[in-house]
């Protein structure tokens, strides 16, 4: 073979997969073309890098977690049939079910501007794929349109089906790149807190790629300036990520100069779906889909929107709490529901947002991430508050801080304070920064001893 990953026409691997034809390339391995001689059936088989089972921990779980798609209850999870290691090149590999069509990210291409009704219906079979993880414990971790496929449908007056790709696979890779420094490619679509060394990815990690996924459904562009550049400057990219103010949807459509695109409505949505703090995001795919399609559904029939439906800070599990759900999934804590995001002490502010990547030789600001080289970007205390967490889910977090005696999440009930203080209710001010103080917040107790003052 030419290389680790390459397959050469009519080679048999790993004793059952006839080589066809290649299909396509990544950075992580390559997928072919296969005749299956046990079943005679065409497959789409995934060959990837052996460096992702390089120890035998991870080669033992690499069959597990390949195959974690059979757990999650949609027909819009792409099939693998197979898995494991090859014994002769070391190569892990899994076979698909063989779909025709193409990758989102080409689909899109192809389509000058997206109609709603596509965008309603891809928007809508991948929240469904993503949505049955995470009611079964599973996040996963690399949403993006390479790993979302567009195909044929077979079903009467259906133009495509969509499926997703690689659940399970991206948790492998986060793993073996543990073990050494490498490349963690461009993050376009990945969330804040995946570049935290320390920080729980959870079911909030995946509605944030999505967000993005629906404005670039739209726009046909990238949120981030720097994802639209020629050429794509990580530090650019990273600081508009964690640090840089985030604009609506129509203020960064309209610098684009495509601000038509954007259904009313979606501001809002889009807002929530990309906050910064997970806690502040919609708790989960389904629940994120079932505030948009009322956006879609009015855009499509030109109804009008008087406002997205509110919906609940916390996740909708139906774990029992204390309980651990399937495949290691997010157990209730004292915090909050299963799956709810847990508060974490930050020593540095609310944030430490650690990047891992491979030649990276200067650091933005001061310090080095657990694994390798990073940068961080600390904040204060009170920047954690994004702008565009509506009142509601302010009034939401800060009831749940006190219900549980949290101080680490305290922070909401004086973001709460100050809005009520800007809109005259100096008596409802007062009672929540009077909340953040019991809850050993000291700018609580200081707004709470100014306020009476000047009353």
């Amino acid at each position: 073979m030419a290389s680790s990953t390459t397959l050469s026409p009519g080679l048999v691997f790993a004793g059952d997969f006839r080589v066809v034809s290649p299909l396509s390339q990544g950075g992580m391995g390559a997928v072919y073309i296969v005749e299956q001689l046990s079943t005679g059936k065409r497959r789409a088989l995934k060959v990837m890098l052996p460096e992702l089972v390089q120890d035998a921990r991870l080669r033992e779980r690499f069959e597990q977690e390949a195959r974690v798609g059979g757990r999650i209850s949609s027909e819009h999870v792409v099939e693998v049939v197979a898995a494991g290691v090859d014994n002769a090149s070391g190569i892990p590999w899994l076979a698909m079910e063989l779909l025709d069509g193409e990758n989102l990210g080409k689909w899109r291409e192809q389509h000058a501007v997206a109609s709603i009704t596509d965008i309603h219906a891809i928007l809508g079979e991948l929240t469904h794929a993503v949505g049955a993880a995470h009611a079964v414990g599973i996040v996963h971790r690399d949403l993006k349109p390479e790993n979302v496929f567009v195909a044929q449908s077979k079903r009467l007056g259906s133009p495509f089906m969509v499926k997703v790709l690689d659940f399970g696979i991206a948790k492998l890779v986060d793993e073996a790149r543990s073990t050494k420094t490498a490349a963690v490619g461009t993050p376009l679509w990945m969330s804040p807190e995946q570049t935290e060394a320390s920080s729980d990815v959870l079911p909030a990690s995946d509605v944030w790629a999505i967000g993005l996924i629906a404005f670039w459904l739209f726009t046909g562009k990238t949120y981030w300036r720097g994802g639209n550049m020629e050429s794509v400057s990580l530090s650019v990219l990273m600081r508009e990520i964690v640090l840089d103010p985030l604009d609506t949807a129509t203020q960064r459509a309209q610098e684009m100069g495509v601000a038509s695109v954007i259904p009313q409505g979606f501001d809002a949505w889009f807002s929530r779906a990309v906050a910064r703090d997970p806690r502040a995001r919609f708790p989960d795919a389904r629940t994120a889909f079932a505030a948009l399609e009322p956006i879609l559904t009015a855009a499509t029939t030109g109804a009008t929107m008087v406002s997205a439906p509110a919906q609940p800070l916390a996740p909708q599990y139906s774990q029992p709490a204390m309980m651990t759900p399937p495949h290691g999934g997010f157990a209730a804590t004292p915090y909050g529901p299963a799956g709810y995001p847990q508060p974490q002490k930050k020593g540095l502010g609310c944030w430490i947002w650690g990047i891992i990547i491979s030649g990276l030789t200067t650091l933005v600001g001061v310090g080095a991430c657990v694994g390798g080289l990073g940068y961080w970007v600390a904040t204060s205390q009170s920047a954690c508050i994004d702008d565009t967490i509506t009142l509601e889910d302010r009034q939401s977090a800060c009831d749940v801080a006190c219900t549980k005696d949290d101080e680490n999440t305290a922070e909401y009930c004086v973001a709460y304070g100050d809005v009520l203080n800007a809109q005259g209710n100096k008596s409802g001010a007062l009672d929540r920064y009077d909340d953040a103080c019991r809850l050993h917040r000291t700018e609580g107790c200081a707004k709470a001893t100014a306020l009476r003052g000047s009353q």
